[in-house]
C-alpha cells in the first residue's frame, strides 16, 4: 500500500506564522508536526520498510523537501508539486500521478494528527474505500456533516450528521483522478463534494470512527486552543 500526505496549504489560519512556516513544519516539541504522523505511520505496522509515501507540497514546498529529503525512517518519499493551491480533490487527483502501484491507497491533511491505531485500523478494513468520522465542535461546518447507513456511508458532504469527515481516509488509486471533477465556490476542487458524486453514482464507502480530532489547521474553538490540544495530546503520546 502507499501513502499520501497533503501539505500544500499555506496555513492562513495561523496568522502571520505561515508567511515563512509550511503549515505541516510548525514545531511541536523538537520536532515538525508532519514527523509526528509519519512516527505514528511507522509505529503501526501499516507501513512495514519500503514503503512509499507521496507528499503533496506547494507553499514554502522547499522545507517540506529539505527536511524528509527521499527517504525517512525506512519510507520512501516522492513529492508533487501543487503549483496552484486549487483543494483537496486537486491534491489527490495530482497524486495520482506519482503512485506506482495499484488498489487502494491512505491519504490524509497534513495537519492532521493520526495516532498508530487509526493508521491500521484503516489500512484493515476491508472495503476499498472509507472516510473516518469523529466529532468536532458544535460550530463545525454542516458542509462536512456525514450520514451513516448501516456499515457505509450515504453522504460524506452536507450529510445529517452528528459525525464529520476529520481528514483521513482510504481510497481505490483508480478513483483519485475523479476528484477533480467538482469545482467548488472559489475555483477550489474539494475532496468531499468529489466522493459524493461517485457515491451517488455507486460507489459504496465504509467508515471507522475516531474519538478524537486533533489538528493544527482549524479555528474552532481557536487558532490557538488547537495548538495547545496537539502539544497535550503528543505529550501525552510521549513525542519529544
Amino acid at each position: 500500500m502507499e501513502f499520501i500526505c497533503l501539505a500544500a496549504g499555506k496555513g492562513s489560519r495561523m496568522g502571520r506564522l505561515g508567511s515563512y512556516l509550511q503549515k505541516a513544519m510548525y514545531p511541536v516539541g523538537l520536532k515538525p508536526f508532519l514527523q509526528h504522523s509519519l512516527e505514528q505511520l511507522l509505529a503501526s505496522g501499516a507501513a512495514p520498510a519500503g514503503s512509499r509515501i507521496v507528499l503533496v507540497v506547494g507553499h514554502l514546498a522547499q522545507q517540506v523537501e529539505a527536511y524528509f529529503g527521499s527517504r525517512f525512517e525506512g519510507l520512501e518519499v516522492a513529492y508533487v508539486r501543487q503549483e496552484r493551491l486549487a483543494g483537496t480533490g486537486d491534491a489527490l487527483r495530482l497524486a495520482a500521478t506519482a503512485l506506482q502501484g495499484s488498489g487502494s491507497v491512505v491519504a490524509w491533511q497534513g495537519d492532521l494528527f493520526v495516532p498508530s491505531q487509526l493508521f491500521a485500523q484503516l489500512v484493515r478494513h476491508p472495503r476499498a474505500n472509507v472516510v473516518t468520522l469523529g466529532e468536532g465542535h458544535e460550530d463545525e461546518s454542516p458542509v462536512l456533516r456525514a450520514t451513516t447507513v448501516g456499515d457505509e456511508v450515504s453522504r460524506v458532504w452536507q450529510g445529517a450528521g452528528p459525525l464529520l469527515d476529520i481528514g483521513l481516509w482510504k481510497l481505490d488509486s483508480e478513483l483519485l483522478p475523479e476528484f477533480g471533477k467538482v469545482v467548488a465556490t472559489g475555483g477550489e476542487y474539494r475532496m468531499l463534494p468529489n466522493l459524493q458524486r461517485l457515491i451517488d453514482g455507486g460507489v459504496r464507502v465504509g467508515f471507522v470512527t475516531s474519538n478524537e480530532w486533533v489538528h493544527l489547521g482549524g479555528t474552532l474553538p481557536s487558532a490557538e486552543e488547537n495548538v495547545r490540544q496537539v502539544a497535550r495530546r503528543l505529550w501525552l503520546e510521549g513525542s519529544d
